[in-house]
Formats: C-alpha cells, structure tokens, sequence
C-alpha cells in the first residue's frame, strides 16, 4: 500500500505559522510587562530582574569596563528607573528587550563617567 506525503507539508506550514504567532504574542506580552515596570509596577520590575537578570549585568559588565565589579550596582540603579519611571519604553524604537538593554547600558556609562571624574579629581 502507498502513501503519500502530500499532507504532510500542511502540518509543517500550519506548525510555522503558529511559531510565529506564539512569537509575537511572546514578543507582546514582554512589552506589556516593560510597559507595566516602568509604570512602577514591582511584580512586573521582579519578573525582568529574574528573567534578564544575568543578561543585564553582562550589559552593564561591558560599559562599566575596570569599574565591572560596580554591576550590581547599577542593576539597582536601572530597577530604580524602571519603578521610578524615569525612562519610558517605546516599541516603535524597538522590541522591549532592546530597550532594557540600551537603558542598563545608558545607567552603566553615567555611572563610569562618575568614577572616572571622581578619580580625576582625586577623591578615589
């Protein structure tokens, strides 16, 4: 008895189509969560430290160069702004998760200039 494989490519395509749909609802669902956090939201500010956590601190890692060990640091300092809203979340810029990491990393230079202008002026 012969089979074909004809059908085959419906459930393949139809499996696609629905990977790119969980995608974007994923997709969406993280901005609604950063759109929370920067609204002060805490539960919403937890859920991206645990998530992005490690991922953040390495953004932070490159900025900070010989000031590295200062990362937690400016994680705090960067949760900070997301609960205090002092940054906003735009998707038109971009997803949220390109967002997060442009915002830690915009918290991890102001805080390697302070280090830097704290050592030129003698105060380290």
């Amino acid at each position: 008895m012969k089979t074909t494989n004809n059908n085959r490519m419906l459930p393949l395509s139809a499996s696609h189509n629905r990977l790119h749909s969980n995608d974007t609802q994923v997709q969406d669902d993280f901005d609604d969560l950063v759109r929370l956090a920067v609204r002060g939201d805490r539960r919403a500010v937890g859920a991206i430290a645990m998530a992005l956590g490690p991922m953040l601190l390495d953004e932070a890692r490159v900025v900070l160069g010989e000031y590295a060990d200062e990362d937690s640091d400016v994680l705090q300092d960067f949760l900070l702004v997301l609960l205090e809203g002092r940054s906003r979340f735009q998707p038109v810029h971009g997803s949220a998760v390109v967002w997060l990491c442009r915002t830690i990393r915009a918290v991890a230079q102001t805080r390697r200039m302070e280090n830097d202008r704290r050592r030129r002026d003698g105060e380290e």
